[in-house]
């Protein structure tokens, strides 16, 4: 697997956020509000991509990768709510769902953990989702 297959994943795991209408129907610009860069007046609820860490890994099919990717959500309304409800579509979306990773294959993707915090400003929720994604040279 190339050094970049983090970035087919980023890509593939993007599509399928946008591609996915229970998720894209809850967030404030639909589609539009999955993000990789946030703008600075992105309206809320909204999904951004946080860290990601590779760590190489030896499996049947050959050299492939162990991603940890980090989804954040954001929101503002009363409540854990909405957040919760944000962050069960994007777990819909993407927890053991088999989708195309350009170049890889897709071993496995699953929830590994998720949290949910009040920030400072004592208005915003903050809801942090860190998924495993396992590939192989395709």
């Amino acid at each position: 697997m190339t050094a970049d297959s983090t970035w087919s994943v980023q890509k593939a795991v993007y599509a399928r956020l946008c591609a996915h209408a229970p998720l894209t129907a809850l967030l404030a610009l639909g589609a539009e509000g999955v993000h990789d860069h946030l703008p600075e007046d992105a309206p809320l609820p909204r999904i951004v991509f946080g860290e990601m860490e590779a760590r190489p890994l030896g499996t049947q099919g050959g050299n492939g990768y162990d991603i940890a990717f980090t989804i954040l959500t954001q929101s503002r309304a009363e409540g854990m709510k909405q957040l919760r409800g944000v962050m069960e579509a994007v777990t819909a979306a993407l927890h053991r769902q088999d989708f195309a990773v350009e170049g890889h294959t897709l071993v496995l993707c699953q929830l590994e953990r998720s949290s949910a915090r009040l920030e400072s400003d004592g208005i915003t929720r903050t809801g942090t989702q860190v998924f495993r994604l396992i590939t192989e040279p395709a």
